[in-house]
């Protein structure tokens, strides 16, 4: 039994929105090691953060 146009075109977009969905989640090169922070620059920076670690800051 032949495919009907209409399945072929059906086919086509789902391979094409799986490989739109498959290419959004790859991160992008360079972008992974400028948004990479230690724990300390975080709670640095969020005292609330800092005190949730137990890093509290004393004045």
């Amino acid at each position: 039994m032949a495919m009907k146009k209409t399945d072929l075109y059906k086919n086509l977009a789902l391979k094409t929105a799986q490989g739109m969905k498959n290419a959004a989640k790859s991160p992008k090169p360079g972008s992974a090691e400028a948004a990479a922070k230690s724990k300390k620059e975080l709670a640095g920076a969020n005292p609330l953060l800092a005190s949730l670690m137990g890093k509290s800051k004393s004045k």
